[in-house]
């Protein structure tokens, strides 16, 4: 199979009135690219596009050249990222939603959610640690200052979400497997509600005439309710090259054959995983000297590494090969031609995909060794449990700042309108929750526990064994770590209610005092 390439595409080329507030009047990514400097000799900055065409999104001839040198440079869709915050708060929308009415504007698309929330981390942004606010005041916070905040909330938000992103995803430009289209998450791992809101979307599609969402997560872990994972380079690749060599000096400069060579190399785990390589890197427009660079980078080496990552993509049998970037200009990725070497990069992806239009790779070919080796998992996996034991850490000290500040758990249920409620797993931090609940007027009606029996008599309430027939309540709350979906699945053949973890619940209550 020949993989379709698929580049993301950064949409903050425009002016929007949270840009101007934060950064400053007219700012769009161009600011910071413009004003970029030479930190040494031979850095290459600052990047100027060739013919200067500093365009605007939101004008229609710029997507129209757009999609002109995407169909004559090979280049098969967009992976637009998709900012929705709490409440459906967004940003950078227009350039999407513009598409989606410019029907004729033939871009290929899917959406990568960026879920993060937004804090003020562009240290080479002038009053970088300060922003002026609606009613004028000058605002001020640390370098982490929250901008946007990130918040899951549940049904009643997704539904809000996946209304949004239906009619994209019935679009006949948008990008679909089996049918299904493709909806990437940024960072799958901060979402705790992930399984029970992937399982919400999946219902609403299908109610909707959909067969389906296929969901890619862009952390190498293929968590409950994914379809798929994509190594997110060049994240990690970087991450290993200076750890590896010890790069200390700041700006952090690695051998973009290094990188490469790491991306190429990387073993996967076992299941669908997408591959991600990367044109280029320089993120000191925006970060300065705290920044990261690739040195020596190059059309000719581009595609050289590109045609292996291509070819690796087809023995893997992947409808996709990702690309970091389209237009990521303050981070030094991007395919647009500039004034240093033109439309060489777009030239080496044309010249790559025609020469494996036809060709015949050695099905012989050792795909195991693609793969973790035993040894390599079995270390994976210590570590994962190190990380698990970690987690459950964090979780209670979260929990305790919010006693500390006198924040009940029963904020939660209330804020959603569930006044009674099922405890799934009466262990330490079952028997915390059914306390602290106890203080307020959430009502627990029994719990549910493998040990029904022994723990009913020590709590003095009504234990059910999982699978049992229970009576209804408003939600049931999972406090068993890292089984959630298995539980979930588990809890759906008998209760039709919200299940709910105690990580999504501090979670959101600690959002909410960011």
């Amino acid at each position: 199979m020949k993989p379709k390439t698929i580049a993301f595409y950064l949409p903050q080329f425009h002016r929007v009135p949270e840009n101007d507030r934060w950064w400053g009047d007219g700012y769009t990514e161009w600011t910071a690219v413009k004003v970029a400097e030479k930190l040494y000799a031979g850095h290459n900055q600052p990047r100027v596009p060739l013919n200067n065409n500093y365009y605007d999104l939101l004008e229609r001839d710029t997507m129209i050249w757009q999609a002109e040198l995407m169909q004559k440079y090979c280049i098969d869709g967009m992976c637009f990222y998709h900012y929705w915050f709490e409440k459906g708060r967004r940003i950078l929308e227009k350039p999407a939603e513009n598409l989606l009415h410019w029907s004729d504007v033939r871009i290929p698309f899917c959406f990568c959610w960026a879920n993060e929330t937004w804090a003020r981390t562009w240290t080479k942004i002038e009053n970088a640690t300060s922003w002026v606010s609606k009613d004028g005041k000058q605002n001020r916070s640390d370098g982490n200052g929250v901008l946007l905040k990130q918040c899951y909330g549940r049904e009643e938000d997704w539904e809000e979400h996946f209304q949004y992103l239906l009619p994209f995803f019935k679009d006949d430009r948008y990008i679909k497997v089996d049918e299904k289209p493709v909806f990437l998450i940024y960072k799958p791992q901060l979402i705790f509600p992930l399984w029970s809101m992937m399982q919400y979307f999946q219902m609403r599609a299908k109610e909707n005439g959909l067969p389906g969402i296929y969901v890619i997560g862009m952390d190498e872990g293929l968590l409950p309710g994914m379809d798929a994972t994509l190594i997110r380079q060049p994240h990690y690749a970087i991450i290993d090259v200076i750890t590896k060599y010890r790069l200390t000096e700041r700006p952090a400069r690695c051998p973009y054959d290094k990188i490469w060579e790491e991306i190429l190399n990387r073993k996967m785990r076992r299941g669908k995983v997408y591959l991600c390589g990367v044109v280029d890197y320089d993120d000191t427009p925006r970060r300065g000297k705290n920044g990261g660079i690739l040195e020596e980078a190059s059309p000719k080496k581009f595609y050289k590494y590109f045609k292996k990552l291509f070819q690796k993509s087809m023995l893997l049998n992947n409808d996709f090969v990702f690309l970091n970037a389209w237009n990521e200009w303050g981070e030094g990725m991007y395919l647009e031609p500039d004034i240093a070497f033109g439309f060489g990069y777009l030239e080496a992806i044309k010249q790559v995909v025609t020469e494996c239009k036809d060709i015949q790779l050695d099905e012989k070919a050792e795909i195991d060794t693609f793969y973790e080796t035993e040894e390599e998992k079995e270390s994976r996996e210590k570590e994962e449990n190190i990380q698990s034991l970690l987690r459950h850490d964090k979780l209670l000290d979260n929990w305790m700042y919010l006693r500390d500040h006198q924040i009940n758990v029963s904020d939660f249920f209330h804020k959603y309108g569930y006044r009674e409620i099922a405890i799934y797993g009466m262990g330490k931090l079952g028997r915390h929750l059914l306390y602290e609940l106890e203080q307020g007027d959430i009502s627990v009606a029994y719990g549910i526990d493998k040990n029904s029996g022994e723990n009913g008599r020590d709590m003095g309430m009504r234990i059910y064994a999982p699978g049992s027939p229970v009576p209804e309540v408003d939600a049931v709350v999972i406090t068993v770590t890292n089984q959630y979906a298995q539980i979930g699945r588990m809890l759906n053949k008998t209760m039709k209610c919200p299940k709910i973890t105690m990580e999504e619940i501090i979670q959101e209550l600690m959002m909410e005092q960011q």
